[in-house]
């Protein structure tokens, strides 16, 4: 819960009550104002651009993501209980941990925006014109009444959210990426736009509130004493590859014509 306090610390000292007070003025002011203007735009583009971002808005389905993550850790599970040496174990046991934590971000993420989405019921744009920004059918259970929040954007973030924490250094291109195939959800009049944020916003809420659960049980990460919270393994994970490549180099030498190559090449 470090990275949630220390976000409470650089805010004002308002109470659960009172952010939740202002999180709904603002979702509501959102849907009454702000989605009939985007809305309005748009309606206007012509059809190629709403062609384009259609092209790319189904990255936001959890299926392309889950059913290969899913594969991944049954088949590097079974390559740990075979006779391949600890070193190729207990780099399958690492990597099917990495692919757990990313098929449970996602698959969270997503169950919790489906419930949410069907709970609350409300109207998509396409019946705008009848029913206005702000009609709700709690637990109608149709898609026409399953807009809010995008399910499309709550999956992305959360794969975004769940590669930039296993990779930060690449966290401002994945958050990019995201964000625009979030956005095809309300550029091609699927959803209003406080859906695609409201999506965003749960997605990789809960990538990071599970890297906190996970981190107090020390499940693949840890809190250091400065409150950071990092990877598990790092150095196990690295010791290993250096051995592997190392015994590959040694069943697989480099041929000496190669080696002798090299060497007057780098005159």
């Amino acid at each position: 819960m470090s990275t949630i306090k220390g976000i409470a610390a650089k805010l004002p000292g308002f109470s659960p009550f009172e952010w939740a007070a202002i999180i709904i003025s603002l979702a509501v002011a959102c849907m009454l104002l702000l989605d009939p203007l985007v809305l309005g735009v748009v309606r206007q583009f012509n059809p190629e651009i709403r062609g384009f971002f259609r092209s790319f808005t189904d990255l936001g389905k959890a299926s392309w993501i889950l059913l290969p993550s899913g594969g991944a850790i049954v088949l590097l599970l079974a390559l740990r209980t075979r006779k391949i040496g600890w070193r190729k174990a207990a780099a399958c046991g690492y990597g099917a941990q990495l692919l757990a934590f990313l098929f449970v971000a996602v698959a969270g993420a997503s169950v919790a925006g489906a419930l949410i989405k069907n709970t609350l019921g409300r109207a998509r744009p396409k019946l705008y014109d009848e029913l206005g920004s702000f009609d709700f059918h709690p637990f109608a259970y149709t898609a026409d009444f399953a807009s809010f929040p995008s399910g499309h954007a709550t999956t992305i973030c959360a794969l975004a959210a769940a590669l930039a924490i296993l990779w930060p250094r690449g966290r401002v291109f994945l958050f990019v990426v995201a964000a625009w195939i979030a956005a095809t959800r309300f550029l091609i009049g699927a959803h209003y736009f406080s859906d695609a944020v409201a999506g965003a916003l749960l997605g990789t809420g809960f990538a990071y509130l599970l890297r906190e659960r996970m981190a107090v049980r020390r499940w693949l990460f840890e809190q250091r004493a400065d409150g950071a919270i990092e990877l598990r393994g790092r150095r196990i994970l690295t010791w290993i590859s250096t051995k592997l490549h190392r015994e590959v180099l040694q069943r697989n030498p480099v041929p000496a014509r190669l080696a002798g190559s090299d060497k007057s090449g780098s005159g």
